[in-house]
């Protein structure tokens, strides 16, 4: 209560005091000064309380948010990580395939790689599932299948590799891609070959 509503409460007693005593204006003087400083008292009380209030709401609403963020991240590098291990498993096969449809060096030496019809069938569900890129998924298609047209025939089996090895770097996030030399893009045999 400030001083000039204590001074108004008194004028308005001492004005309105016909037949109270002086013990009796005193204890309603009193009773309102108490009145009055418990009014504001429960108030403050009140907002204290509506910001605690206000303060768990916000805390409930952020950790809400927070978990439906982790949920997010979590898919997100799950599908990532299924992205990732499908394309070099796909790498692994179209190197597999492209041991058996080369021809032999003139040393005649070709490490032969193997992938069953099965590996091939889940690796390629996988791309379909976790790839972004259709180019992608058709350009392994191009790969392990006979072509289709002439202009499929024409291209060099290893440009097609080096077609999808920069299809699996935009795919994965690698960065740009990169000029390959298609005469130097797969590995027949290696001189340290265990024989």
């Amino acid at each position: 209560m400030t001083p000039e509503e204590l001074k108004a409460v008194l004028t308005a007693v001492l004005d309105h005091s016909a037949g109270m005593t002086v013990w009796q204006i005193f204890a309603l003087v009193a009773a309102s000064a108490v009145a009055a400083f418990f009014g504001a008292y429960l108030s403050e009380k009140a907002r204290s309380v509506a910001t605690k209030e206000d303060i768990a709401e916000i805390t409930s609403k952020i950790e809400n948010v927070k978990r439906s963020v982790d949920a997010i991240r979590t898919v997100d590098v799950t599908k990532y990580q299924l992205k990732y291990e499908a394309c070099l498993e796909a790498l692994r096969i179209i190197d597999a395939h492209l041991s058996h449809s080369l021809a032999p060096p003139p040393d005649g030496k070709l490490a032969k790689q193997h992938a069953s019809t099965e590996e091939v069938r889940s690796c390629h569900s996988r791309l379909v599932l976790a790839c972004e890129s259709t180019e992608l998924i058709e350009q392994f298609a191009r790969i392990m299948f006979k072509p289709r047209t002439e202009e499929e025939t024409n291209v060099p089996p290893t440009d097609k590799l080096n077609t999808f090895r920069n299809l699996v770097r935009k795919e994965l996030g690698f960065g740009n891609p990169l000029n390959l030399d298609r005469e130097r893009a797969w590995f027949g045999h290696v001189i340290s070959e265990k024989n």
